[in-house]
């Protein structure tokens, strides 16, 4: 009976209790909905107020009860409507709700597998429209007859009653109709996946090449990133170099080469440079490494490098590695080059005054640097260094007075002696 329902509903949910539990009161509740309501009031009862002073446990004598009337008055619990999308039946009492199980078009209301039985088993029903349960039944009544929805005429593309039906209209069931519909939407969506499936074919095939390029730009940009990484410090290697020898205590004199354009009487042979004015320095250099600095001061042109023992030095020298030179020069006053072959034009962004000279006989290596800009000008490398390697100079002809200052190769530590 109704009554009998009603004394297991929880009166906060307006539920079937669930895991019953009684206050001090008398009044009896869900656990979860007890606990909820203590959590956001003083501590009373949610019907007379009175305080909840311990946190009741589960009631096991109304449990066992509720446990016997699931059984004797509700066979099946799945029935019941507490789902979210679940439609309830219309005739059910309102504290205990079933799923409905069938909609009836001509009476407009949804029915469970209990109140649907009078549907089934009177004759006056058997005339009655039951579709699957639906909701908004007041939708599918003809607004002007009041009778179900349950044809579609297709030359006004809606759905009519069997009234609205005129002579020579083109109608089928709804059911057809949305059969018809159906199928029409699962080829469209079928056609749909093909075509983006050969699109994604399509879009692979496109972007293949671009991918391809994309990874040979990033594989050459890591190849020239660590190449340019191994040059950074082959150089900070040679000025680490560089500035360990130039704090070395050595007395190492320097030269003074100057054009003097004053003869002498000096014996020809393969030793000497009969054309070209070159000088050659000391010591010979066979091993490890060698740093000089040449002051070429405000002279407009000069040669400044190393000879390996056996370059040419009578009648017309050409200086170049593949002759056994290893040099750069100032040419034309503010042409500079370094004499590879064929030369190669040198952009300084300043004349320098005096220029570092370092070889280093493993690395087969010739640089060349701006010693007050403290810059590097120019590199020879993979330098063939069979024999003996010497320092070269050359002061170019003084033919106006311009070119009149001499090559002064400094000592590290500045001591200036002339020779």
């Amino acid at each position: 009976s109704n009554s009998g329902k009603c004394k297991f509903l929880c009166p906060i949910c307006k539920n079937l209790l669930t895991d019953p539990v009684s206050t001090t009161c008398g009044h009896t509740f869900c656990k979860d909905c007890l606990d909820k309501h203590i959590s956001r009031s003083d501590s009373q009862c949610p019907l007379c107020q009175e305080p909840v002073t311990t946190k009741p446990s589960v009631n096991k004598a109304i449990k066992a009860l509720l446990q016997e009337f699931h059984q004797t008055h509700l066979p099946n619990l799945d029935l019941f409507c507490g789902e979210r999308d679940a439609i309830p039946c219309d005739v059910c009492d309102e504290h205990l709700t079933f799923k409905a199980v069938k909609s009836c078009l001509i009476c407009s209301l949804s029915f469970c597998d209990e109140h649907l039985k009078p549907h089934q088993s009177m004759a006056r029903f058997r005339g009655h429209k039951l579709v699957s349960p639906v909701k908004k039944l007041d939708q599918r009544a003809c607004n002007t007859h009041g009778r179900p929805l349950e044809l579609y005429c297709r030359r006004d593309e809606r759905c009519i009653c069997t009234l609205c039906v005129k002579t020579g209209g083109d109608v089928i069931p709804v059911e057809a109709e949305r059969d018809r519909r159906q199928k029409e939407q699962q080829e469209i969506q079928e056609v749909f996946a093909a075509l983006m499936e050969a699109l994604r074919k399509t879009e692979q095939v496109l972007l293949a090449p671009l991918e391809d390029g994309r990874k040979c730009l990033e594989k050459e940009m890591d190849e020239k990133t660590q190449q340019i990484q191994k040059d950074i410090l082959k150089y900070k290697e040679a000025i680490e170099s560089l500035n360990r020898t130039k704090n070395e205590e050595d007395d190492i004199l320097f030269i003074q080469v100057r054009d003097t354009r004053a003869g002498h009487d000096i014996p020809c042979g393969p030793q000497q440079f009969n054309l070209a004015g070159g000088v050659l320095g000391k010591p010979d250099i066979t091993s490890g490494r060698a740093f000089w600095v040449v002051e070429v001061g405000n002279n407009v042109g000069w040669e400044l490098g190393v000879m390996r023992d056996g370059g040419k030095r009578e009648g017309y020298v050409s200086y170049k590695p593949s002759k056994s030179y290893w040099a750069i020069m100032l040419c034309a006053q503010n042409m500079y080059r370094a004499l590879e072959d064929p030369p190669v034009q040198l952009h300084l962004e300043t004349k320098p005054r005096k220029l570092g000279v370092f070889v280093d006989c493993e690395e087969a290596l010739v640089s060349f640097y701006d010693m007050e800009a403290l810059s590097h000008i120019y590199s020879f490398t993979h330098c063939s260094f069979k024999r003996a390697i010497r320092p070269f100079f050359n002061p170019h002809p003084n033919e106006d007075g311009s070119n009149s200052s001499p090559l002064v190769i400094c000592p590290l530590n500045q001591t200036d002696i002339s020779v």
